[in-house]
């Protein structure tokens, strides 16, 4: 019986949960504007562990989002994750963040997925994933998709006339740049969907069970785009 730990701290929300093999024991998520995570993230892991009457020595494994996502809340969770997988001497499960947010959404039994993080300006982190009968089929590989390019258009063309649902704090973005396309009667925007791992313990079960470990000494956050810094105005002439 494995107990596995999980987190996200890829975007506004922090989301925690504890599993015993895929029995959900304990969770917490919450969205925040301000970005809190360095600040939670240990308190409501150790909160989980107190409330499951565990004890960190009986963890078999530590998952976390690895992203894309916020460069600030990649680090911190990905630093967290390694931390206590050398520490505990556990194996460590990397999930993408984009796919910890399936979980999280209310969706046609049959429909196509795009879930989406916001990435600044007209960009976000996506992927496209045909959702059939709890399978799912990648039509398109996460990648940080551009609104004023016709990729976009590309990727709609070959959906068909299925549902598409935009899920993600970035489907605000999606609306407005969509909203005088010829099928967007089909689409559908939900954007307060964000990655929740507390659905996702068949997943890390599986993993787990599969070995799909990463190495703890080497592994870096999925980034996908370089992190951009805007130099500050103040003091120039």
């Amino acid at each position: 019986m494995s107990y596995i730990l999980a987190f996200d701290t890829s975007t506004k929300a922090c989301s925690v949960a504890l599993f015993r093999a895929t029995e959900l024991l304990a969770f917490s998520h919450t969205v925040t504007e301000g970005f809190v995570h360095a600040e939670q993230l240990h308190v409501r892991i150790g909160a989980l562990m107190k409330q499951a009457s565990l004890s960190f020595d009986q963890l078999d494994a530590v998952a976390v989002g690895k992203g894309p996502g916020s460069y600030t809340g990649l680090r911190i969770g990905v630093s967290a994750a390694k931390g206590l997988a050398y520490a505990l001497d556990i194996p460590l499960i990397a999930v993408e963040s984009l796919d910890f947010m399936l979980f999280s959404a209310s969706l046609g039994s049959k429909s196509f997925v795009m879930p989406m993080i916001d990435a600044r300006r007209l960009e976000a982190f996506a992927k496209l994933v045909y959702v059939s009968d709890q399978s799912w089929d990648v039509k398109l590989p996460t990648t940080n998709l551009i609104f004023d390019t016709e990729e976009f258009e590309h990727i709609l063309d070959g959906v068909g006339q299925e549902v598409i649902y935009f899920i993600g704090d970035a489907a605000k973005k999606a609306a407005e740049f969509l909203r005088n396309h010829p099928k967007v009667s089909q689409f559908r925007f939900e954007d307060t969907v964000y990655p929740n791992v507390s659905s996702a313990g068949a997943l890390l079960n599986e993993l787990y069970h599969q070995k799909r470990f990463e190495d703890v000494v080497h592994f870096e956050p999925f980034y996908l785009k370089d992190f951009m810094i805007t130099p500050s105005s103040k003091g120039v002439r």
